[in-house]
């Protein structure tokens, strides 16, 4: 599916609510994100936690929990997912929920976010030990991965740009040989008769400007772009002190996505626009965790609908992308709770109406 010629809404996707292996050995027997989710405690009066899904603790591995899902985004006018892929040099995890989505006729554009980052302890608050190092391989390594995506990138749903297979990366200066790296993804595709990948690369932290001579395009990974970059001396240094001594670091929710919608900034190559729907990360991290306070389903509503509208040079008006689809542990998801039932996916239909009629 080329995007190009309208609006296309997508939402980033996390495919970790389904038990595997690793993670029973990691954290205990039948592990999944859920058991992130449910640790959600309230911090101060009125705050919502734990998180429920108004259709359940749903398992990923189970076929019918990805049509609902698609079945779900069709219908308020989410056009596709944009999946994290973790691979480590030959290593997948958490690869069954696209791989079912493959072998089934489910009615779901997607493409792939290769999230390379190590994997540690991070969810429980301990940053020290690696449970799953990221390494790049050699030459070898690169073709059995080219090799796994491009069975994907052959499925009519994947998603493409000017024809070529959509591939973000989380973080492409961690990758030493990054050019050299694409160059061999993307000779591999033409001579087995496709076309050159279309590289986006996420702005963060990490990788705070373009990094790589094959990308494409940029992606501003919110809201932690803005609270990395945007915020005032003043702000940024609550953070710090927050982050230091273990202290709750709020954020409004509407300054955040102010600064969203009047941003600027370029990057030489065309950026995508991209959004958030919440962040609380307290069910994973309790009282160390950065919790973005004011946002419920109409202020969404509100800030989506102008940020739709707004115009920034050398960004695309066709494609968007929400963070995220069903990140519940980190508060940004769209999907239906108890609390707010369908709510968030209303706000996007009603605000995406509205922008084709007055566009």
């Amino acid at each position: 599916m080329d995007l190009r010629g309208k609006l296309n809404i997508l939402a980033l996707y996390l495919p970790a609510f389904h038990r595997i292996k690793e993670n029973d050995e990691w954290w205990g027997e039948g592990f999944t994100e859920w058991d992130n989710v449910k640790k959600g405690r309230p911090l101060y009066k009125n705050h919502i936690q734990p998180m429920i899904p108004l259709e359940g603790y749903y398992d990923l591995s189970n076929e019918q929990a990805l049509y609902r899902q698609a079945q779900v985004a069709n219908q308020y006018g989410v056009d596709g997912f944009v999946f994290y892929h973790y691979w480590f040099t030959g290593k997948k995890l958490l690869e069954k929920p696209a791989e079912i989505l493959l072998k089934s006729n489910i009615k779901s554009q997607f493409c792939f976010c290769w999230a390379n980052e190590p994997w540690s302890r991070t969810w429980d608050g301990k940053n020290n030990e690696v449970l799953m190092p990221q390494e790049y391989g050699d030459e070898s390594d690169w073709k059995e991965h080219i090799e796994y995506l491009s069975v994907f990138f052959k499925d009519q749903r994947y998603l493409r740009i000017e024809g070529k297979p959509i591939l973000f990366i989380y973080s492409a200066s961690r990758i030493k040989f990054f050019d050299r790296m694409i160059s061999f993804f993307n000779s591999f595709l033409v001579n087995h008769g496709d076309k050159p990948l279309y590289i986006i690369e996420f702005i963060s932290s990490f990788n705070p400007k373009k990094f790589g001579k094959n990308t494409s395009a940029v992606i501003e990974f919110e809201p932690l772009y803005t609270t990395r970059f945007d915020l005032s001396a003043f702000g940024k240094a609550k953070r710090v002190f927050c982050k230091k001594i273990g202290l709750t670091d709020y954020q409004n929710y509407n300054r955040l996505w102010k600064k969203i919608i009047d941003r600027k900034k370029q990057y030489g190559v065309i950026c995508y626009k991209s959004c958030f729907v919440g962040w609380d990360n307290s069910p994973r991290k309790g009282k160390k965790s950065m919790v973005v306070k004011g946002g419920n389903p109409l202020s969404f509503y509100n800030n989506f609908k102008k940020y739709l509208f707004s115009k920034r040079q050398n960004a695309s008006p066709f494609i968007t992308v929400i963070n995220a689809w069903n990140e519940w542990g980190e508060g940004a998801f769209l999907e239906p709770s108890v609390q707010y039932q369908f709510s968030y996916l209303e706000a996007v239909k009603k605000a995406r109406e509205e922008y084709e009629k007055n566009s």
